[in-house]
């Protein structure tokens, strides 16, 4: 789609819609939060900025659509295999030292992360000892990931990154029944997750967590952004936490080396400094 969008129409685009609905989409990185906006109006079949935005005054309903399209995050079961690998590894340590942990998945998207680490707490016969937060501020993605329905080929995707994480031959469909096109995860597995909707710039966390997950998220946000959450992330992790990021989110540059310090260099894994 072939749209011409100038830096003010953006600006006055996300202020509106802070002032109106106070929803913030203005921390996005400019050039990320330009792709989405031409991606909604693709998607919406609008022409313009103009056009979308008198979509939005005039149908109350189009507001959470429209944000709904914007937040679409970027997720996969066992994304990134030597990671969850790595997790494996750590993870019968962290619950043998400290009986049970307490887990935030900030910005779940459509839940497969979530699934995947209550697959790998399945393996490792360790279910019931993590307690789980999911958060999201879309709420198509959270419904999604309450139900735990993924197209069969995204799953046929899944299932070639589990095999690198097993290695033993075992296969994901274990975990799920096809229906058609369509499979239905084994909702036992997120029965100690609580899912609810929450904007990560925004809104307040005042719990502590032993691990806080926030992969690939933050590749969306300013510099800004990214120095906030991750002074909300240090102050809801307990002493000597951990917070995993992704591959892209490309944080060491700002992160505060007298609060973070890397637990694994290769797993974008850090360190809350007590």
């Amino acid at each position: 789609m072939n749209v011409e969008i100038s830096k003010e129409e953006l600006n006055s685009l996300t202020a509106a819609i802070m002032q109106r609905h106070g929803i913030d989409f203005t921390c996005y990185e400019p050039k990320s939060l330009k792709r989405r906006v031409i991606r909604a109006l693709s998607v919406f079949d609008l022409g313009s900025i103009h056009e979308l935005w008198v979509k939005i005054l005039r149908d109350r309903d189009f507001v959470g659509q429209f944000v709904n399209e914007m937040s679409v995050g970027l997720t996969s079961m066992f994304r990134d295999p030597d990671f969850w690998i790595k997790l494996r590894e750590i993870l019968p340590g962290l619950i043998s030292e400290k009986g049970s942990l307490q887990v935030w998945h900030a910005g779940c998207s459509t839940g497969e992360e979530v699934f995947t680490l209550n697959i790998v707490l399945r393996h490792l016969g360790l279910e019931g000892k993590v307690r789980s937060y999911a958060t999201d501020m879309n709420t198509s993605a959270l419904e999604q990931a309450q139900t735990g329905i993924y197209h069969v080929l995204k799953l046929d995707e899944y299932e070639h990154k589990y095999h690198k994480f097993t290695n033993n031959g075992s296969t994901l469909s274990r975990y799920y029944k096809r229906d058609g096109k369509h499979g239905h995860m084994d909702l036992s597995l997120i029965r100690f997750v609580k899912f609810e909707m929450s904007n990560l710039i925004t809104d307040t966390n005042r719990n502590k967590y032993d691990i806080i997950f926030c992969r690939n998220v933050m590749i969306y946000f300013d510099a800004g952004a990214k120095k906030l959450v991750l002074e909300k992330f240090y102050d809801n992790l307990k002493p000597g936490g951990l917070l995993v990021i992704g591959f892209f989110d490309a944080l060491a540059p700002i992160v505060d080396k007298t609060k973070f310090e890397f637990y694994d260099l290769d797993n974008k894994i850090f360190r809350k400094i007590s």
